[in-house]
């Protein structure tokens, strides 16, 4: 399913909401507002863990 799909590296994101849960794990980690700016406008989807931890340690 494309919405489980990380919109940075396309790997598993686990994304709750996209697995029909009414949360995901993204709704309690805190996102630096620039790796937004990675993602393209079109996408709606969870960015995965492990590139949040790897931007974060960037």
């Amino acid at each position: 399913m494309e919405g489980n799909c990380c919109p940075l590296c396309g790997q598993e994101n686990h994304c709750g909401v996209a697995k029909g849960q009414n949360d995901c794990w993204c709704m309690t980690e805190s996102f630096p507002e620039r790796i937004f700016d990675a993602v393209p406008q079109e996408h709606n989807k969870c960015i995965c863990q492990k590139c949040l931890d790897t931007y974060k340690e960037e």
